[in-house]
């Protein structure tokens, strides 16, 4: 098995949407024998970036905390998948932590180490109505992020009208759809 894939999950809620869809992926994954690495962020601590740019400067992080070991998980990994709730149209709060400390990579010797990476962007939403407006800025985060990043979307999928801790589970469409993104994982 190979473990090329590293999901990072972004929602604050122990078994709510997100985590029903990653379920689903990974048994899609497991099924053409991919074991992708899973982290929910929820369970990790990862400090606020306090933009002393020591990172850009010196190639070092000043906190020594979960996100060390992530960024080894990252760098081991080929392909990225975010997956977080659009929440006020955009990424959580644990999120975009995380994703603020990924600056780390901005100095010239860490750029390397992710550069050229892939990424898969999962989003699970309430709103059921303008999908595309209620996701755009959420979109758009990850577009440029993983731009600066030099790391390229290779597929986005959107989860609307789940408001409710089970609408996943009442949705076979969507599991369809992220079982079949799971078996699809390896040629991404």
């Amino acid at each position: 098995m190979t473990n090329s894939t590293l999901i990072i999950n972004g929602s604050p809620r122990e078994g709510g949407n997100t985590d029903a869809i990653l379920r689903i992926l990974i048994k899609g994954a497991n099924s053409t024998q991919q074991e992708p690495v899973y982290r929910k962020l929820r369970d990790l601590d990862i400090a606020d970036c306090i933009g002393c740019c020591r990172c850009r400067d010196e190639s070092l992080c000043g906190f020594q905390d979960d996100m060390t070991r992530l960024r080894q998980d990252i760098e081991n990994s080929g392909l990225l998948v975010f997956a977080t709730p659009n929440y006020w149209c955009d990424v959580t709060g644990l999120m975009k932590t995380f994703m603020d400390r990924l600056y780390f990579y901005h100095h010239p010797a860490n750029s390397l180490r992710i550069a050229g990476k892939k990424a898969v962007i999962i989003s699970t939403m309430g709103e059921a109505a303008n999908i595309e407006y209620e996701s755009a800025l959420l979109i758009e985060f990850f577009s440029r992020a993983m731009q600066s990043l030099k790391i390229e979307i290779r597929d986005t999928l959107l989860f609307y009208g789940l408001m409710e801790k089970d609408d996943f589970e009442r949705r076979p469409d969507y599991c369809r759809q992220a079982f079949d993104l799971g078996k699809r994982l390896i040629a991404l």
